[in-house]
This record gives structure tokens, sequence and C-alpha cells, in this order.
């Protein structure tokens, strides 16, 4: 009972903030685990928790792009296997850069492996940045409107 207290009477946007940006670099588990029952609870704060995780995942995107772009070849060598990457070049060469969007949205295939290829391809930073907000915003704000208008009837589909 008093997990529920502390949802309902703190804020949670830096903390949903902060996750996303930990789950874009490193963390296997996306933000959705906290924003939907935070918004099972709070579900008028569907804008500004749902804005924060796409800030949050884009800004922890931006830096694996940077990093991937200055350091590419060590980090893919070092974090991905071969497969991984013959396939991420694949999706790339059959749907170019707009692959990032459906990898943002649907977890079919991992978009930060994307995001590295994207870098160390010299792919275009705006074009890539812009994909990739439009991407996590459907996801986000589509996961929120979810919780916020069917309740828990929906989470057994979303998690």
């Amino acid at each position: 009972m008093e997990f529920w207290v502390w949802l309902q009477n703190t804020d949670q946007g830096m903390f949903l903030l902060l996750l996303s940006f930990a789950s874009s670099i490193f963390l296997p588990v996306g933000p959705e685990i906290a924003l939907v029952p935070i918004l099972l609870v709070n579900h008028h704060k569907l804008l500004p928790y749902a804005a924060c995780c796409t800030v949050g995942s884009v800004l922890g995107l931006m830096l694996t792009y940077a990093l991937s772009y200055y350091c590419g070849q060590t980090l893919l060598e070092r974090f991905v296997s071969q497969n991984k990457i013959n396939l991420g070049i694949r999706v790339f060469n059959s749907y170019g850069p707009f692959a990032l969007v459906v990898a943002s949205v649907f977890p079919v295939f991992p978009y930060r492996i994307l995001v590295l290829l994207s870098g160390f391809l010299r792919q275009k930073p705006w074009t890539i940045f812009s994909l990739l907000t439009v991407g996590k915003t459907l996801r986000f704000f589509g996961y929120g409107f979810l919780v916020a208008k069917l309740g828990e009837s929906v989470v057994k589909y979303l998690i």
C-alpha cells in the first residue's frame, strides 16, 4: 500500500527520464516497467511522463550514436555479435534509416544495435535523431494512452 501512496504523492518525471536514458544505453529493460504502473495511478500525468520517457530515451540514444560515430568499430566488435551486425546491415539495406522508427516502436529488433550501426555507418545525425524521436514518441505516448484509457485491462498485453 505504501508504494501506491508514494506513486500518487511524488513526481516521477525525473525518475522516468533517467530510467529511459539508462535503458537506451545499457539497461536490458525499457522504462515501460515503471511507466505503466505510474500511469495506472496517475493517468492524468500521461503527457509529461510520456514526454520525460521520450526525451530521456532520445538523449541516451544520441549518446550511443555519438560513441558509435567516433568509436564504432571497437564498440561493435566488443558488444555485438557478427550475426546481429550482419542482420542490422541487411535491415538498413532494405529499409534505410526508417527501420529505426519501427525498431523504436516495436521491440522486434534491438534498436540499440541499429543506432550503433547508424553511427558507425555515418548516417546523417539529424535524420537519425528525428526518426528516433518519432519512434519513441509513438511508443511512449501510445503506451501511455492505452494505459490511461483502458487501465489495468491492457497491462497484460503491454508488458
